[in-house]
Formats: C-alpha cells, sequence, structure tokens
C-alpha cells in the first residue's frame, strides 16, 4: 500500500519508459503559504520555482525500490511557477541503475493537493533542449552532456511557451515500492569561481595523427546482455570527445587574477577559471548569446604541464556542449561534475558570461566535528578530508563523485567510520547497507554474491569477491558503532549466501584458492599476485569469519578463522615477511616468494600478526616503510603499498596502537601536496587518477582520534 501519496500515481511520457536519456517536464502553477512537494523516480530530478533552482534528487535505491523525497518549498506572495526537470537514462552504469522511466510526484499547499501525477495539476512535456545521441559520459556514468538552445527554452518554467517543451500525453505505470529518504534533503549552495588563471586562442578542424579513444565509446553494444549501453560511436549526433582533440591552442597566456565574474569571448578564443579547491555541483551560469554560435564548458580536477585543461583525463567526456541562438539564457546543467578547473571556449559566435558557478551537491548531514589544532598544516589536511567527504557523501557513500559516482564496498567501510566521526551519525550508511538487503538476488552475478557497487548493473557479470568480504566486516563494524543489532541480523542471509559461495573455493587446508572473477587488493603490484593463493584475500576472509562468529554467535565460524590464522602464519611467514601467494606447479602449491608492503599491513590489519607476535616485522614496519620510504632507499625489493588500501591500513594501525604523533607525522607527509593542490584527497599517491575518492576522508578519522588522545 502506498503511504507516501495521497493521490499521486507513477507515470512517464506514453511510449518512451524504455527509451534513452529521455527528458521529461512538469509544470503547475500555484500560491499559497507553506508547499510541500513529494517526489520518487527512477531517474533524476531537478526542482526549480520560479525558474530558480531549489532542488535536485533522489537518494539513490535499490533495483526495484524507490526513495521518496519530502521537500518544502517556500513560496512568495502571490502566484508561483513550479517545475520538475527529470531524466531517465535506461542504460546500464554504476551511478545509477537502467530501469524504466517514471515520476511520481504530488504538491500540497496549505495542506491541500493541488497537484498530482496521473490525476491533476501537472502540465507534462517532452524536453527536447538536451541531445540524446550522445557519448556515455565514462565507462561507468551513462551520458554526457550537449544542448541546443533557443532564447525561449526555459520559459515552460514559469508558465510561457517554450519551442523545446513539446506538451506530452502521459500514461499511468504500475505501482512502485516506495520508502523513506532516510536523509536529510538537498540544500542550494552556489560556489562562484576564485581565479582566472588564463586566456586563449585556439583554431577548430586540426586532425591529430590519432584519436583517443576509451572503452566508453568502442565497449558499446547490447546492455541487455550485460554489455555497455549508450549509443554506438556511428550513432551519434556530436561527438564531443573528438571535437575536442581537434581544437589546437594557438596562445596560452597565464594571467592568474581574481576573477571579476565576467568572460567576454569571440570566435577562437577561451578564459581558464579556478575554484577555491575541487567541487562538485551542477554547471551554472547566465550567459548573453550576441551572435549565434556554439560555446563549450571543459573542466578537470588538475591542469595539464601546459597549463591547459583536459576534458578527457580518466576516460571521463568532462565536457558541455551549448549550441545557442543570440539571446539571454540562464543555464545549468542536469548533471553534477567535479573539479577545480574549468575552460570556456567559444568555437563559434560571441558570448558573455556572468557569474559561472557550481550550484554545490554534497553530503546535507551537518558536519558537528571541530578540529582546533593549531598547526596549519594539519587543519589543512583536516579540511581537504572534511572536503572529500562531503563530496562522496551525497545520498550514498561513493568512490568518487567524477568518474563514476559509484557506492562502492571496502571504501565505504572507511567512509562510514568518517561519516560517524564528522556528523555523529550513521544514517547514509543505513541508506547504502539497506540498498544491498532488499533485492533477493542480483541479476548477472553468481547465487551468492553481491555487486561489488551498488546501486549499479553489474556491467559484463563483474564483480570482486574481496568488496563481498568487506562488506560483512563493515556490517560487524556498524554494528560495533551503532548498537543496531537487530538492523544487522536482518543480513543473516546475505550473509551467510556469501559465505556458501566462498565455501566452493576454500582447499583441503580451508585457504580461498582460485577466487573468479576481479579479484582486488589493492592499486599497486600487490594486485598482479591475487592468483593462486593470495594470502591477504585470506586473510580478509579470516577476520570475515571472525565477524560472523561475534555477530551471529557462529562458534563454527570462530573455530574455523583460528584454524584459518594458523595456516596463513605458517604458509605466508618466510621468517621477515609475509608473502603474498602461492602458485600451483606440477600440481602443488609453492610460494611465490613475492613480498608486497601491502600483504604486511593486511596481516597485521587482520590480526593473522600483532606487535606482540610479530615484533621484529613491526618495528621494521613503523621504522623502514612510511610516506619517507622512496627517500630511505630500504627494501627496494618490498613492492611499495598505494593509498587504497595499503597506506590506509598503515596509519589505521598505527592509530589502533596509539602511536598518535608518527601518526600525524605520516599524515602530512601523506596527505599535504594533495591539499596543496586540490583541496582534496586522491585515489592514488598519484594525479593520475580520482584526486576526490570518498575512502580518503578517513583522514579526518586519524586528525580527531589523534587530537582526542593529546588533549586528554
Amino acid at each position: 500500500m502506498n503511504t507516501f501519496f495521497e493521490k499521486a500515481t507513477p507515470v512517464w511520457l506514453k511510449g518512451l519508459s524504455t527509451e534513452k536519456t529521455v527528458t521529461m517536464g512538469l509544470y503547475t502553477k500555484l500560491s499559497g503559504e507553506k508547499c510541500v512537494l513529494r517526489v520518487a523516480t527512477s531517474g533524476f530530478y531537478r526542482v526549480f520555482l520560479n525558474g530558480e533552482f531549489v532542488a535536485h534528487g533522489p537518494a539513490r535505491c535499490a533495483k526495484g525500490f524507490f526513495r521518496v523525497d519530502e521537500i518544502e518549498i517556500p513560496l512568495k506572495n502571490g502566484q508561483n511557477h513550479l517545475s520538475i526537470e527529470v531524466v531517465n537514462y535506461y542504460i546500464n552504469s554504476f551511478a545509477s541503475q537502467m530501469q524504466e522511466g517514471f515520476i511520481e510526484a504530488e504538491v500540497s499547499v496549505d495542506s491541500h493537493i493541488v497537484a498530482a501525477t496521473g490525476v491533476e495539476g501537472f502540465k507534462a512535456f517532452r524536453l527536447d533542449e538536451r541531445v540524446r545521441r550522445v557519448q556515455r559520459y565514462s565507462y561507468q556514468r551513462p551520458a554526457a552532456e550537449s544542448y541546443r538552445l533557443t532564447p525561449d527554452v526555459h520559459n515552460w518554467r514559469v508558465g510561457g511557451q517554450s519551442s523545446n517543451a513539446v506538451p506530452f500525453e502521459v500514461e499511468e505505470l504500475s505501482e512502485k515500492s516506495l520508502l523513506p529518504r532516510g536523509i536529510s534533503p538537498f540544500e542550494v549552495s552556489r560556489i562562484g569561481f576564485e581565479n582566472k588563471m588564463s586566456d586563449g586562442e585556439f583554431i577548430v578542424g586540426v586532425k591529430p595523427e590519432k584519436y583517443c579513444k576509451d572503452r566508453s565509446l568502442y565497449g558499446v553494444g547490447d546492455c541487455f546482455k550485460s554489455e555497455l549501453g549508450g549509443w554506438k560511436e556511428d550513432e551519434l549526433e556530436w561527438h564531443l570527445s573528438d571535437d575536442v582533440q581537434e581544437w589546437q591552442t594557438t596562445r596560452l597566456t597565464p594571467d592568474i587574477s581574481k576573477y571579476s565574474g565576467e568572460t567576454a569571448l569571440k570566435k577562437g578564443q577561451f578564459e581558464i577559471l579556478s575554484l577555491p579547491f575541487e567541487q562538485t555541483g551542477f554547471i551554472a551560469a547566465e550567459i548573453e548569446c550576441k551572435q549565434s554560435g556554439t560555446l563549450y564548458f571543459t573542466v578537470d580536477e588538475t591542469l595539464r604541464p601546459s597549463g591547459d585543461v583536459d576534458p578527457l583525463s580518466m576516460q571521463c567526456t568532462n565536457i558541455v556542449r551549448l549550441d545557442m541562438t543570440e539571446g539571454s539564457y540562464c543555464f545549468s546543467t542536469a548533471e553534477p561534475f567535479g573539479f577545480k578547473y574549468m575552460r570556456i571556449s567559444a568555437v563559434e559566435g560571441e558570448f558573455t558570461v556572468k557569474n559561472p558557478h557550481i550550484i554545490e551537491l554534497c553530503c546535507c548531514e551537518p558536519i558537528t566535528a571541530e578540529y582546533r589544532t593549531a598547526d596549519p598544516v594539519l587543519q589543512k589536511v583536516f579540511k581537504a578530508a572534511v572536503n572529500t567527504f562531503k563530496q562522496n557523501a551525497v545520498d550514498i557513500f561513493m568512490d568518487c563523485p567524477t568518474r563514476e559516482r559509484a557506492g562502492w564496498l571496502c571504501d565505504s567501510f572507511f567512509t562510514a567510520r568518517t561519516e560517524l566521526a564528522l556528523t555523529g551519525d550513521n544514517r547514509i550508511e543505513r541508506n547504502f547497507l539497506e540498498n544491498y538487503n532488499l533485492p533477493k538476488s542480483f541479476e548477472f552475478l553468481p547465487e551468492g554474491m553481491i555487486p561489488m557497487c551498488y546501486p549499479a548493473d553489474a556491467i559484463n557479470g563483474q564483480f570482486i569477491p574481496n568488496w563481498a568480504m568487506w562488506f560483512i566486516l563493515q556490517l560487524e563494524d556498524h554494528y560495533q558503532r551503532t548498537g543496531d543489532k537487530d538492523f544487522v541480523l536482518g543480513f543473516k542471509d546475505r550473509v551467510y549466501g556469501l559465505l556458501k559461495y566462498f565455501e566452493q573455493f576454500e582447499n583441503a587446508d580451508g585457504l580461498l584458492e582460485k577466487l573468479e572473477n576481479w579479484v582486488f587488493v589493492e592499486w599497486s603490484k600487490a594486485n598482479d599476485f591475487v592468483q593462486d593463493i593470495n594470502f591477504p584475500s585470506n586473510m580478509i576472509y579470516c577476520k570475515v569469519l571472525r565477524a560472523v562468529g561475534n555477530v551471529f554467535g557462529d562458534e563454527a565460524a570462530l573455530k574455523k578463522a583460528e584454524k584459518l590464522a594458523e595456516v596463513i602464519r605458517k604458509r605466508s611467514f618466510n621468517g621477515e615477511f609475509f608473502t603474498d601467494n602461492e602458485v600451483y606447479r606440477d600440481g602443488r602449491p609453492v610460494s611465490s616468494g613475492e613480498r608486497s608492503e601491502t600483504c604486511q599491513y593486511y596481516a597485521f590489519f587482520t590480526e593473522i600478526a600483532t606487535p606482540e607476535t610479530y615484533p621484529e616485522l613491526w618495528q621494521r614496519l613503523l621504522t623502514d616503510f612510511g610516506p619517507d620510504r622512496g627517500e630511505k632507499g630500504l627494501w627496494p625489493e618490498i613492492w611499495p603499498s598505494n593509498s587504497f588500501v595499503g597506506n590506509y591500513l598503515r596509519l589505521d594501525l598505527l592509530r589502533r596502537y596509539g602511536l598518535f604523533e608518527q601518526l600525524l607525522k605520516e599524515c602530512v607527509g601523506y596527505f599535504e601536496y594533495m591539499a596543496d593542490r586540490t583541496g582534496t584527497l586522491w585515489e592514488n599517491t598519484y594525479d593520475k587518477a580520482s584526486c576526490n575518492h570518498g575512502f580518503a576522508s578517513y583522514a579526518a578519522v586519524f586528525l580527531l582520534e589523534a587530537e582526542k588522545h593529546f588533549n586528554k
């Protein structure tokens, strides 16, 4: 029974519920004092009041389930115009799920329903200004953004006529499974550009020797067969990535100065702007098109060595193309972008861009933690950690707000701890975990297995068995943090389904061997040693068995864990270090002899080893490894760790064992340069991947616990 809506029923544009990248508009006119909008959708929506952006949603949920937003909208005296734009992609991705388009919405004013989908009060439109046949934004996200705009494009939002807004019949759809939002609603915050970095000139149509094309272009196929969905390259109306590769910069003049808030460009001119630090949100601006033409916004987290913006870094299409006729526009993107630098380029025509900014999309749970250190470097790192958390904890825990916007396990283990430290609660985590428990099963995955990231479509049936183990560890951790045992016990079937899956890979000694699919330990050389018997994977499995024993009172799991721990110690430790793996030779498993720094941290994190049981190794790790290891030149034969997860496991061990002076010193070594460059913390120790990654916000926990320790 639907208890969220009094009158509304789910609807979509007739005949278009399974079409790709369809945008629908709803409009109603209203007056009164207290206005409340309730809305649920399979897509992503934006709400405008009197033409101004006021809300965005929804909070993502498991496939076949939808969270309902309830939004209080302040009305002005007299007549008001309320409009909703919602895009449904019907394309598989990591950021959203491929589901038939629908929206269910109703508006109450002074406790009376004045508009409800499927019943009364809303006018429906098909919105055609967004070009549908464009490439995916990335392998992980469904669609880039491009538009054909005329000055009347948004008149429909305030009750007028728009050439791009086509009145359209809707059809009622089946009743949906609805849930409450569970977290605080979206709040509008606008952030302007701080500096002008440079200006320059360019020409177009210069074909490169070879075009850069990634799997989001050449990998598109039939998403009903668990392939990458979208528009194939020969179906594209505009080919954004090819377009920008045909630009040749003829002049780039550095001119770092405070940005005036206005950019005037003619054909072949560009300007590069910077935000105070990397931010995530909807690109917005007031644009005066003085001569019809084409304007581009291209963005990135960092600048090329030349000082230019690379919109194709990380294999993303960080490109927004606007084809405009003469007139005035108030533009904002339909999707959020994460970046620090933006290049505004005029390919044709003449433009004045006023007040370019982003409408911030970040965590709306209040940040209550205060970090009071007088050390400016530590304050800078803490601020970067908070920025990173806020941008990756909007409705679920995400890996990054750019390339994927995906809810990855393992990352979430660390971000959940950060949420509690910064907000005093775990409301976002509860949503995140609940999403994993709602479906009966997961399409394209083996029985018992769960997705590596969710809500998402399992493209090509890919999964990470290790991340499923981290899911169980997070459940135990959630119980220890919140005391909500009833919630965690509700996952018993899901947990034991995973254990049953893993049992088929246990050998006679209880070790997991020859795990399937994407076995993942870390973004480092350590991931070259994941077969045939990988010890970091088995160390985590041992910790999982302990967690099951502790949470569910399973004595057999506890005994199995201790037996496995002894096998790992005997087979992995060579007298100096834990070795990473064994491989089969002539039908017998033998040690590869490979040793990674990360394997050592897995051993101590899972308590296969402790400082008391392996004191020499522990002391060696403390003194010979860490952020300055390269300068010391020690142990070159031990493969170094990367940020995720090795360096974070190391720092967490320092926290666990109370080595707070060393912890603070190493936080500076690992994070200061990141905070300096982007004001966020990165996926790797280098900037060739995401420079804003959710797990990295765990640095805030290290700093807060160190402060608490020193203030005792």
